[in-house]
């Protein structure tokens, strides 16, 4: 998702814009740009490729941005037209220039009018034709405000921009209307507008995230906040951050994923604490808040989530269903809001997304409320479009996640609906059942179950620290099996969802060919792809399953594929049956083995990765948040 970055003040315009930028490239862009005012006109720097290519068009004019106080910059994800410097943003109409987050749905209408009134666009994207309408309409007497009010009323889509022009300078001017925005006053006196808090919190911990139909406008004063639609005031109150500058940083690791995988013990603790009632002494003691109500009394849940998302939605299935005998429907948003569904009477529907901003997901909590159905949200960012509406939230407390693939925010949604399932198997008196499979085995008590609970983040911080366990068993598969076709992640049970994780993570940074498939399903079709030239990565821990996965173990390692076993420490039949062994310590209760079996999916991902010589933190195509359709 592009990523926007606006200032005015007293500080050096260019340095926070830069800064800003680099802050916001874990969204992943293709383009980069910046505008500034120098000596009372506007000047633009922009490149395809990395920021460095504007940081590199600023050398050498240092005459140009040293009074420089005003300025806007982004990043580009491209969707209309390539990625191409003339394509990168700002853009420029005359005397307007403007950086655009969003789609513009009825953008070939608004260029035919353009075109046919004589002005002629320079990119093939959507977003410059903005600038077009605002300068139309400041030719006509109206202020850059008013202009950029009236102009917006022309767009169809979700999307956000921020305007200035040489006719105002001093004056930054945005609007909200889908895609994020967050604002902040200047401590030292000015403002700071971005598409996310990161940019703005080497300067100040308080942040105003703007609401859909928000005008935003700053200037050396500060900020000021009107209704797109009517112009009128608006008051807007800001929100204490707890995320540091620090946790923003690699604080040493060579990638921000690596750091974030090792932060999930963290992760989990915190989670854990803003999840729970910890002054309570009993199992599962969920914080007294309406979200706890709307779970309490649901008939029946639907979970509608996209990509990592709907994995933690997949466990949460399945342990919901285990532990509270809820009935549990997982759904894709992109596919639930274009079907025509039907939902039981008294079901909740709860959105989960680590941004807050996704863009499916957000639409069904729409539809789905005007439908007269309650609705709760998931996600790990305050002030998300998500936590304003719907019903309820819940938030994970991963902090800022910087590589664009899912780590600890994967797992602390994944520790949420567990914690959930517990809460609701204690609220609905629901009988502890022996696993499938295993009738003569003993479930272990809600009391016992929360305990281990509280001891995961501990056993996931030994496996990752370990440099003689889980860690070198991981990198020696890797080294091996870098130049392999392809990769098949088979799983039952808890373990499935985890398969589908694992490929889709090797997919996003390593971009090898892998695929997730529930164990059963490899004769169903997938194993006519089995050779010596694959390699299946097999879930196998001491579950309820365990013994079924195996048999389709031998199935595949008969066909000749290199086999990466996953399982028990001490299983020593399944370490005989690999070709590489991955060791994970035991668990009291099965329903936990998933924790620390996405730790070690995760580092093989990241391993592979490096031998590939990718972009880890920044995968080529993908965003971080993904707010258009």
């Amino acid at each position: 998702m592009c990523g926007i970055v606006g200032y005015v003040g007293k500080r050096p315009a260019i340095d926070i814009l830069l800064k800003g930028l680099k802050r916001l490239e874990y969204r992943g862009y293709d383009s980069a740009g910046v505008a500034f005012f120098s000596r009372g006109k506007l000047e633009v720097r922009k490149s395809q490729g990395k920021l460095e290519n504007v940081e590199r068009l600023m050398d050498g004019s240092s005459e140009l941005f040293a009074d420089a106080h005003c300025g806007i910059g982004h990043t580009r994800w491209a969707t209309h037209g390539k990625p191409t410097t003339q394509n990168a943003h700002p853009h420029r109409a005359g005397h307007v220039v403007i950086v655009h987050n969003g789609i513009i749905e009825n953008y070939q209408e608004i260029k035919a009018e353009l075109i046919s009134r004589g002005h002629k666009p320079e990119s093939e994207t959507d977003s410059e034709l903005f600038g077009f309408l605002v300068l139309e309409a400041m030719e006509k007497g109206q202020d850059l405000v008013t202009a950029v009010r009236t102009s917006f009323a022309h767009l169809e889509g979700a999307c956000s921009v921020v305007v200035m022009s040489e006719r105002e300078p001093g004056k930054v001017v945005g609007v909200r209307n889908g895609s994020p925005m967050a604002a902040a006053f200047d401590p030292q006196g000015g403002a700071i507008l971005a598409s996310d808090a990161q940019p703005i919190l080497e300067y100040t911990k308080e942040v105003i995230f703007l609401e859909n139909g928000d005008v935003v406008v700053g200037t050396e004063k500060g900020l000021a906040f009107f209704d797109l639609k009517t112009g009128a005031p608006l008051d807007r109150v800001g929100e204490i951050l707890d995320w540091s500058v620090d946790k923003i940083d690699k604080g040493g690791f060579p990638h921000f994923m690596l750091k974030e995988i090792h932060e999930q013990p963290a992760a989990l603790v915190d989670t854990l604490n803003g999840i729970m009632d910890r002054v309570k002494t009993n199992p599962f003691p969920l914080a007294a808040q309406p979200g706890a109500d709307l779970l309490r009394t649901a008939k029946e849940i639907t979970f509608v989530a996209c990509g990592t998302s709907w994995h933690a939605a997949l466990l949460g299935k399945y342990w919901i269903e285990r532990f509270a005998r809820i009935p549990v429907n997982v759904e894709l948003a992109s596919e639930f809001r274009y079907r025509d569904p039907v939902l039981a009477p008294g079901a909740l529907v709860i959105g989960m997304s680590q941004s807050g901003e996704t863009a499916d997901t957000l639409a069904v909590i729409r539809d789905v409320k005007k439908r007269g159905f309650k609705t709760l949200g998931l996600t790990n960012v305050r002030g998300s479009t998500l936590s304003r509406e719907a019903d309820a939230i819940f938030y994970t407390s991963a902090g800022p996640e910087i590589g664009v693939a899912a780590t600890k925010t994967f797992t602390t949604q994944m520790l949420a609906v567990l914690l959930w399932a517990g809460y609701l198997g204690i609220e609905h008196k629901a009988p502890r059942t022996s696993p499938a499979g295993t009738p003569n085995a003993k479930p272990i008590s809600f009391e016992e179950l929360f305990h281990e609970i509280v001891k995961l983040p501990h056993q996931i911080k030994e496996c990752l620290d370990d440099p003689q366990g889980m860690i070198t068993a991981v990198r020696s598969a890797a080294k091996q099996l870098q130049n392999i076709k392809g990769f098949f992640f088979i799983g039952r049970g808890f373990s499935y969802p985890i398969a589908l994780e694992g490929a889709l993570k090797l997919k996003e940074i390593a971009y090898v060919h892998a695929e997730g498939y529930a164990a059963g399903e490899l004769k169903h079709g997938p194993i006519a792809m089995i050779d010596q030239d694959m390699a299946v990565v097999v879930l196998a821990p001491q579950d309820s399953w365990r013994d079924k996965t195996v048999s389709n173990l031998e199935e595949v390692k008969a066909r000749g594929a290199k086999i990466v076993a996953i399982g028990g420490t001490h299983d020593q039949n399944l370490k005989n049956l690999s070709d590489f062994w991955i060791p994970l310590p035991a668990q009291k209760d099965e329903s936990l083995l998933p924790f620390l079996m996405t730790a070690a999916v995760q580092m093989l991902s990241y391993e592979l990765a490096l031998l590939k010589g990718t972009d880890v933190d920044k995968p080529r195509n993908l965003a971080k948040s993904v707010t258009v359709e």
